[in-house]
C-alpha cells in the first residue's frame, strides 16, 4: 500500500493539539512501511477493560428497545411498572442509559488519537484508511440498522468521526461554505432534509473555530479571545433589553433575558479561561460545549415548567393522551374572533390575540406530531410481534430514510465526547495511567455522586412525559439527567483505571479485556441473538419483563465473556474486528495465533 507523510494532510493546517504544523520532513530515501494493525503488545489493555464494561451497560439498555418500541427512545420510564420492573427500569434508566454510549464515545476518540499518533510517528498516511474505516463502520452500522435493529449507534460514531476529521483537518471556511451552501438547497422541498446536514456543518465549523483559532482582541483594556468578545456583546446587549423589561411595562416580557446575558458572561468567562494553553483546548471546549447545550435545555425547561403555571392544564394518566390536549379549534375561533374585533377597533389590544392564535397552530402542530409518532410506534410494535421479516425490514430501511437527519445532529454531540477522549490519549495519560491514578481518583469521587445525583433529582421531579399538561417538567428532568451523564461516564472511567491499576481482588475486572477486544462482534452478535429470541419471526417472546431482561442480559454477557476467551486463544482478532482491519489497512491480516 503506497503511504504519503501525514504531513500532506496538516499541510496549511494546525495540528490536532492547536500548534502550528512542522515543517515538512526531507523526504526518506526509503518509503515508510505498510501502514498495519497493532500488535497486543502495543494495545493499552484498560481501553480494552473500559470497552467490555460499557458493552455490557450498552446491552442492558439496549435490551428494553428490543421489547419496546424504538420510537420511545427518550421518553423515559414507560408506566405501569412495579416491584423488580419498576426497580430493574429505574436503575438503568439512571445508573446506566446516558452514561455508556458517552463512554464508548469517549473510547472512540481515544481511538482516533491512538491511530493519528502512531502514523505520525511512523511517518505513514493517516487519512486514507481512516476514510476506509469510517466507510466500513457506516456500511455495518446501515446493515445492522436495517437489517437486525433500528437503535443502532455505528452509523452514527461513522458519521461523527469524519465530523471529527473536519474539526481538526478542514480549512474553517470550506467547513462554513459547505454549510452555507447546503442550506440554499434545502430551500427546495424535495431536499429539506439536507438542512439538517447543514445545520451540523455549521455547528462543526464553530467548534472547529473554538478549538483552533489563536485569534483575540482587547476588551475593555483586556485582552481575550475573540469568541469571549463576542459573547460579552451579546451578554451586554441581553442585559441592557432586559433591564428595559423591568421599567417598561410593554417589555416585561423579556425580563428573563437577564438570565440569557449572565449564561453569556459566563460563557465568555469560560472560553477565555479555556484558550490557553492550546494543549488542553480539546477537553475543555467538549466538555464546555457538552454542558451548554444541556445546562440550556434546563433554563428552557425550566422556564416552561415554572413560567407557565397561569396556562390551563390537563394531565391525566388514566385517560386519552392525545384527545385530552387542549382543543386548538376553540381557540383558535375566538382568537380569530379576537382579531376581527381589533380590526373594528385599533384602540383594542391585539398582541393577546395574535398570541392565542401562534398558541393555538403550535399546539395543533404538537398534536399532530405526538399521532403520528404514536401511530409509528403501534405499527412497528405489530410487526415485530406479528409481522414477518421482510415486514420488519422495510419498515426499518423506512424508518432510517425518514429520521438520518436527526443521526447527523446527534453526531455533533458525540464529537463533544470525541474531543475530550482524543485529549486523553494526546495527553499522554492512556499511556500511563498508572502515574496519573490522583487524578483519577478525583475524577471518582466526584464524577459518579455529581452525575448520577443530577439524574436522580431529575426522577424526582418526573421518570416520564406528562401527556397533556403544558408545563410538563420532563424537559427539565431530562437535561439534568444528560447533564449529568459527562461526569458519571468520566466516574465510571476512572472507576475502572484504579480497579485495573491494582493489585487485589478489583484487578480481577481485567477479564473484561478479551470482551472489549472483541466489542464489535459482541455488540452485533447482541442484537441477532435478542431479534432471534423476542421477535415474531424468531421465538416471539416480545414484551419480557423488565427484571427478567436484566437476567438474560447476564447470561448472555457470561457466554459471550467465555467465548471471547477462547476465541482470542486461538485467534488475534474477533471476526469482526478482523474484517474491519482488513478494509482500513487493505490487506487481510494475520488471524490464527
Amino acid at each position: 500500500m503506497q503511504n504519503d507523510s501525514t504531513n500532506t494532510i496538516n499541510d496549511d493546517l494546525p495540528m490536532p493539539d492547536g500548534s502550528a504544523p512542522a515543517p515538512a520532513p526531507a523526504p526518506a530515501p526509503t518509503a515508510p512501511s505498510a501502514l498495519a494493525p497493532v500488535s497486543a503488545n502495543e494495545r493499552i489493555g484498560v481501553l480494552d477493560v473500559i470497552r467490555g464494561f460499557a458493552l455490557i451497560g450498552i446491552f442492558l439498555m439496549n435490551i428494553e428497545f428490543f421489547n419496546r418500541a424504538v420510537g420511545e427512545l427518550g421518553e423515559g420510564m414507560p408506566a405501569g411498572l412495579t416491584g423488580l420492573n419498576w426497580l430493574a427500569s429505574y436503575v438503568i434508566a439512571y445508573f446506566v442509559a446516558g452514561k455508556f454510549w458517552t463512554i464508548f464515545s469517549l473510547l472512540f476518540g481515544m481511538g482516533f488519537a491512538l491511530m493519528l499518533t502512531r502514523t505520525e510517528a511512523k511517518g505513514q498516511n493517516f487519512l486514507k484508511p481512516y476514510l476506509r474505516r469510517l466507510i466500513a463502520l457506516a456500511i455495518f452500522g446501515l446493515l445492522h440498522h436495517i437489517l437486525i435493529w433500528p437503535g443502532d449507534i455505528l452509523f452514527s460514531y461513522a458519521i461523527a468521526a469524519g465530523g471529527l476529521l473536519l474539526i481538526l483537518f478542514a480549512k474553517i471556511r470550506w467547513i462554513f461554505l459547505a454549510a452555507i451552501v447546503l442550506a440554499l438547497f434545502a430551500a427546495i422541498p424535495a431536499l429539506n432534509q439536507v438542512g439538517a446536514i447543514a445545520v451540523a456543518l455549521a455547528l462543526l465549523g464553530g467548534m472547529t473555530f473554538l478549538l483552533r483559532t489563536e485569534a483575540v482582541l482587547k476588551f475593555f483594556g483586556k485582552t481575550m479571545p475573540i469568541t469571549s468578545a463576542v459573547l460579552c456583546v451579546m451578554g451586554g446587549i441581553a442585559l441592557l433589553i432586559s433591564l428595559g423589561g423591568f421599567f417598561i411595562p410593554a417589555m416585561k416580557a423579556v425580563r428573563g433575558l437577564i438570565f440569557s446575558a449572565g449564561f453569556f458572561f459566563l460563557l465568555a468567562y469560560i472560553l477565555a479561561r479555556s484558550h490557553q494553553p492550546k494543549e488542553v483546548r480539546p477537553w475543555k471546549i467538549g466538555s464546555l460545549l457538552y454542558c451548554t447545550l444541556f445546562i440550556s435545555m434546563i433554563i428552557g425547561g425550566s422556564f416552561e415548567y415554572w413560567g407557565t403555571k397561569e396556562t390551563p392544564t390537563i394531565a391525566s394518566e388514566t385517560g386519552p393522551q392525545i384527545e385530552n390536549v387542549v382543543s386548538s379549534a376553540p381557540a383558535a375561533s375566538a382568537a380569530s374572533n379576537a382579531v376581527m374585533a381589533n380590526a373594528s377597533n385599533p384602540a383594542a389590544p391585539s398582541d393577546a390575540a395574535k398570541r392565542k392564535i401562534a398558541a393555538a397552530e403550535q399546539k395543533k402542530k404538537q398534536v399532530e406530531q405526538e399521532k403520528k409518532k404514536e401511530a409509528d410506534n403501534k405499527l412497528e410494535v405489530q410487526i415485530l410481534t406479528k409481522g414477518t421479516y421482510l415486514d420488519a425490514m422495510k419498515f426499518r430501511a423506512k424508518e432510517f430514510a425518514e429520521n438520518w437527519p436527526n443521526v447527523t445532529i446527534f453526531s455533533v454531540l458525540i464529537n463533544c465526547m470525541f474531543l475530550i477522549g482524543f485529549w486523553f490519549v494526546r495527553s499522554g495519560i492512556m499511556d500511563n495511567t498508572k502515574a496519573h491514578l490522583p487524578m483519577f481518583r478525583r475524577l471518582a469521587l466526584f464524577g459518579l455522586p455529581i452525575g448520577i445525583g443530577l439524574g436522580v433529582a431529575g426522577s424526582l421531579i418526573t421518570t416520564a412525559p406528562v401527556k397533556g399538561m403544558d408545563n410538563d417538567p420532563f424537559t427539565l428532568a431530562t437535561g439534568l439527567l444528560y447533564l449529568g451523564n459527562l461526569p458519571a461516564c468520566l466516574g465510571y472511567v476512572s472507576v475502572l483505571i484504579l480497579m485495573f491499576n491494582s493489585a487485589g481482588v478489583f484487578a480481577k475486572v481485567k477479564l473484561l479485556a478479551p470482551y472489549g477486544r472483541m466489542a464489535l462482534t459482541n455488540y452485533l452478535s447482541q442484537s441477532i441473538i435478542c431479534s432471534a429470541v423476542f421477535y415474531s419471526y424468531g421465538l416471539g417472546y416480545y414484551g419480557m419483563q423488565r427484571s427478567h431482561q436484566v437476567v438474560f442480559v447476564f447470561i448472555v454477557v457470561i457466554l459471550q465473556l467465555m467465548f471471547s476467551h477462547w476465541w482470542l486463544s486461538k485467534f488475534r482478532y474477533g471476526p469482526m474486528e478482523w474484517l474491519w482491519r482488513a478494509v482500513t489497512y487493505w490487506k487481510l491480516p494475520a488471524f490464527k495465533i
